[in-house]
């Protein structure tokens, strides 16, 4: 059986919908791992004297899984969820803070667990706007004509190309981009598009519904700078622009280069940004950060370190490119 972590991103809603958000993953049918609360709150404080998160605890312990409240790091939510993605679970199912799922939708979601599956979504319902998505294809070009196809309700299973705000995914295989302003607006758009760009498919499922509690109080998202959305979505469209491309950032040393032109001729589609353009020809690093926020996602070696790689340097730009 995989294992499955059950990560909750929380601000401002200790008094509001977290209890409900952390009672809905307490009582589900089918149980997992641990429970990881990220705490990004600006003054956090200690739950486990509130009574109602007490007896949420006690349930947990009843049910022989573990849990483990995390104060956060104050950067944004994105940071967190790059945090449950590296903790080493097959599996991350990231739930908001303001989600309150129904009791058998991990259940539903890991029923679509294949070696070909990168995420799996369900319905996220926000009363009282629930839609027909029938029609909703949730493919990257129709993101500005369409809403979500989780927003709404919709019959029949189908693959997509992004997924939205509450799914099960396979961790440790892409990043979270922690070059987003503190919003992290478009985090996931971003992230589940990624995971289908590595070739995975992605499903949106009818049968796990999940109840959005949408709470003006609170929320990671809360700032109201327009700013922060802006240059979010700047980045965004920039990696949309070469979503047809393999982005090729290299970030290391001479040798690294002339290791990774070895395999240059197989990728598809390369764009590259590189220090050594004489070795490796392509666009600047300064570039590449002003495009897309972060470098890190790019680090061969942080990929090395958590691959626990014993091969070579070779194959790991391989398994990074190809």
């Amino acid at each position: 059986m995989s294992s499955i972590l059950c990560s909750v991103t929380t601000k401002g809603r200790y008094h509001t919908t977290l209890p409900l958000t952390l009672l809905a993953v307490t009582n589900q049918t089918m149980k997992f791992d641990k429970l990881v609360v990220f705490d990004d709150n600006e003054e956090p404080i200690d739950v486990r004297g509130i009574l109602s998160y007490s007896y949420i605890f006690q349930m947990l312990e009843h049910r022989g899984i573990a849990w483990e409240w995390v104060y956060a790091l104050k950067k944004g939510q994105h940071f967190s969820h790059q945090a449950a993605n590296n903790m080493g679970y097959e599996w991350v199912w990231r739930v908001d803070d303001d989600a309150v799922p129904e009791p058998n939708v991990l259940e539903q979601l890991c029923r679509f667990i294949a070696p070909s599956t990168g995420a799996v979504g369900g319905q996220v319902l926000t009363p009282p706007y629930m839609p027909d998505t029938n029609e909703t294809t949730s493919k990257i070009d129709n993101i500005d004509s369409e809403p979500n196809v989780q927003w709404g309700k919709f019959n029949v299973a189908r693959q997509v190309e992004h997924l939205h705000c509450t799914f099960l995914y396979r961790a440790g295989v892409c990043d979270y981009n922690l070059g987003l302003s503190r919003v992290a607006h478009r985090e996931e758009t971003l992230f589940t598009y990624a995971l289908h760009k590595k070739g995975y498919i992605l499903w949106a499922v009818p049968d796990a519904v999940t109840w959005h509690m949408k709470n003006p109080e609170g929320g990671i998202r809360s700032q109201n700078n327009a700013e922060l959305y802006a240059h979010d979505e700047q980045i965004f469209r920039n990696f949309m622009q070469y979503r047809d491309k393999t982005i090729v950032v290299l970030n290391s040393g001479l040798g690294d280069h002339i290791v990774f032109n070895s395999i240059l001729p197989s990728i598809k589609n390369p764009v590259v940004f590189s220090c050594y353009p004489e070795v490796t020809p392509g666009r600047s690093l300064k570039e590449a950060i002003e495009l897309f926020g972060d470098l890190e996602q790019w680090s061969i070696y942080k990929k090395m370190d958590q691959w626990k790689w014993k091969d070579s340097l070779e194959n790991a730009f391989r398994k990074m490119y190809l």
